[in-house]
């Protein structure tokens, strides 16, 4: 994870520890959890990723012992029981909260204005299940979205409050009429919005389109959000 290919630049990729309920960030320059401390081994991407993509439906756990520093200067090894990151944060905005303390964590950041592109859905389509697994999947994506809309206001409350200039936020499943001003290239909505979240390996059309949506989107709204800001 230290091996960044741009000077000066931070990735913190986020865990949830099902044993703790508390988050297990990993990170470039510092990865560790609020209830042990600093992990002191070097930690390697393909870590990191596994934890951060266990999606609790598809993927088991990662089980795996660490070596964690705590702050009062004694080590201990801590067994922690890893899944999706997603679980504790999915749009990972806590870690960018303006005014952590250093004494509960390692990731402390003074950022003066956010960009965040969500790879979230958009509204969802209606349906009306009345079957077991029909009425948990909903369920599901009912508690998703609404933990989704609480993180979205948090930005909104740090802008207002003055605890950041301002932010940035687009989404994949933005409706395509709605953008200002898209560009005459644009990768339609219809060629993201119904990848499917099932961990197979992505083809390079679908990783092209995905990524470059993204990057579109965040170029088109960007403006807009910093006349705001002025």
């Amino acid at each position: 994870m230290a091996d960044v290919t741009h000077p000066g630049l931070d990735v913190v990729l986020t865990a949830t520890d099902l044993a703790t309920t508390n988050a297990v960030r990993f990170g470039s320059t510092d990865s560790g959890c609020s209830r042990y401390g600093t992990i002191t081994e070097p930690i390697h991407v393909t870590t990191a990723v596994a934890a951060f993509a266990a999606y609790p439906a598809l993927l088991p756990a990662l089980e795996r012992t660490f070596t964690f520093q705590h702050r009062d200067g004694h080590s201990q090894q801590h067994t922690v029981l890893l899944t999706d990151g997603g679980v504790y944060d999915n749009l990972g905005l806590s870690v960018l909260e303006p005014g952590r303390s250093p004494h509960h964590t390692q990731h402390i950041y003074d950022l003066p204005f956010i960009i965040s592109c969500d790879a979230g859905l958009g509204e969802l389509a209606l349906k009306t299940p009345h079957f077991m697994l029909g009425r948990l999947s909903r369920s599901f994506a009912t508690v998703h979205r609404k933990a989704q809309d609480t993180a979205r206001a948090r930005l909104h409350e740090w802008a207002a409050s003055g605890r950041i200039d301002g932010f940035a936020l687009a989404y994949l499943g933005m409706k395509d009429d709605r953008l200002p001003a898209p560009p005459a290239d644009l990768v339609p909505r219809s060629a993201v919005a119904t990848y499917p979240t099932n961990f197979a390996a992505m083809s390079q059309a679908n990783f092209e389109a995905i990524t470059t949506r993204g990057e579109q989107l965040m170029r088109t709204v960007l403006p807009m959000y910093l006349r705001s800001v002025r």
